[in-house]
């Protein structure tokens, strides 16, 4: 190699992929391995790598080598080989050659975070082809009413209460400052949508379809803007669920403010304690 740098551990053997033949194939039942415990130096500096005592020789992965000291190192698939550039930096990977492609990039995690949007969005093209099919115009995404259909399924899966009626008793419309929204809601269980094979947008879209109050909201020629709200909760029978909310906005109207998610009204009832003759008993 071109500039070897001085390694202070005397390696007896590099061990990158050892193939073995016959006579060493039947010695590896004999092998004694350990964790070597030896110091390696590197221009005169210690460094961390993982070495093994076999047989009381000691060897390290020669990819550790190479990233440590500076030298590439790769497999070669084309003539199964390892390959050692002393004048290039490491990076473990063989090079590209020329009439091939690059490797294929790894899809894109997504995040729990994701496909939620992802589901909301999905809610909103299935109402819009549901508007389609009857002639009507496609509903606009109003970020307003967005976020006021997540207060309120936020503030259902949070306090249990499944209704048009927000948990501190007032009516739905209050999540905004206009009267002029209407509301669709539906809770799913995560046990129907395996069950049934669906998504979550595709199931809550059907279900309100097949509901004539629901479905007149979707398609309503009145409404002209729409928000999505979804939260995970429990429903009252203990399963795990999807709330999903949809608020609609009539046609030319305004939002511009929209609440924070109600507290669940508790009422409180004040006991108070009486005296009765049986409170007291006299033993003669």
């Amino acid at each position: 190699m071109n500039r070897m740098k001085n390694i202070g551990l005397i390696l007896c053997g590099l061990v990158l992929g050892l193939t073995l033949s016959s006579p060493a194939a039947r010695a590896v039942g004999s092998l004694k391995v350990t964790l070597s415990t030896n110091r390696i130096l590197v221009d005169g500096k210690e460094v961390r790598l993982t070495a093994y005592n076999i047989n009381g020789n000691n060897y390290v992965m020669l990819r550790d080598v190479g990233k440590t000291v500076g030298f590439e190192v790769y497999w070669d698939g084309d003539t199964k080989c390892v390959q050692i550039e002393s004048d290039k930096p490491y990076t473990g990977e063989a090079p590209v050659k020329a009439g091939t492609s690059e490797p294929a990039s790894q899809p894109e995690v997504t995040t729990p975070a994701d496909e939620v949007a992802v589901a909301k969005q999905d809610i909103v093209d299935r109402t819009n082809a549901l508007r389609r099919a009857k002639g009507v115009a496609a509903l606009r995404v109003n970020d307003k009413l967005t976020q006021a259909a997540q207060v309120r399924a936020d503030e259902i899966a949070a306090s249990g209460v499944y209704s048009h009626t927000r948990p501190d008793g007032r009516k739905s419309n209050t999540v905004t400052d206009s009267k002029y929204t209407g509301e669709n809601l539906h809770n799913i269980s995560e046990l129907y949508l395996e069950q049934q094979h669906k998504t979550l947008s595709e199931a809550v879209v059907e279900l309100w379809s097949n509901s004539k109050a629901h479905a007149d909201n979707m398609t309503s020629a009145r409404y002209g803007e729409i928000g999505v709200g979804l939260a995970r909760g429990i429903d009252k029978d203990g399963f795990d669920c999807w709330y999903c909310v949809q608020v609609f906005l009539l046609d030319g109207c305004e939002v511009t403010r929209v609440d924070t998610p109600a507290n669940k009204q508790i009422s409180t009832i004040r006991k108070e304690q009486t005296l009765t003759a049986c409170s007291f008993c006299c033993l003669s």
